[in-house]
């Protein structure tokens, strides 16, 4: 973990860096640096994902309903990833609107599980 935040700080200063210099490469170094936090991070993602696999197998829920939870996390973060990124670029409305698709997004995937609770709702009114 500390070698995370290590190099965040060093791609920071990198970047204000650039920002100062050659603003042109600043956009590329942001994206770039965020991509390779990203792939630092992947252990702790995966160890993450094992756990709540191993809950949602130990509780009986359906591997259908695991998968669309792990999507609607994925999406949030990446658009989550992808407006913070677009925001520091300084194009505040596309990061907007990013947002906004992704909370679409979102509740489009998710539809099966509300499908789901409604069916089991049903089930036990009748």
């Amino acid at each position: 973990m500390v070698k995370i935040v290590s190099l965040a700080i060093l791609f920071a200063i990198t970047i204000v860096y650039l920002k100062s210099v050659n603003s042109d490469l600043a956009p590329l170094a942001l994206v770039g640096s965020g991509v390779i936090i990203i792939f630092l991070s992947l252990d702790y993602i995966i160890q993450t994902v094992d756990f709540f696999r191993q809950l949602v197998f130990s509780t009986g829920i359906g591997e259908d309903t695991f998968s669309v939870l792990l999507k609607v996390i994925a999406i949030g973060y990446l658009v989550e990833f992808g407006a913070g990124t677009i925001e520091d670029m300084g194009v505040k409305n596309l990061s907007d609107k990013l947002v906004f698709i992704g909370k679409i997004i979102i509740f489009t995937t998710s539809l099966p599980i509300f499908y789901a609770v409604f069916n089991l709702l049903k089930r036990l009114i009748v």
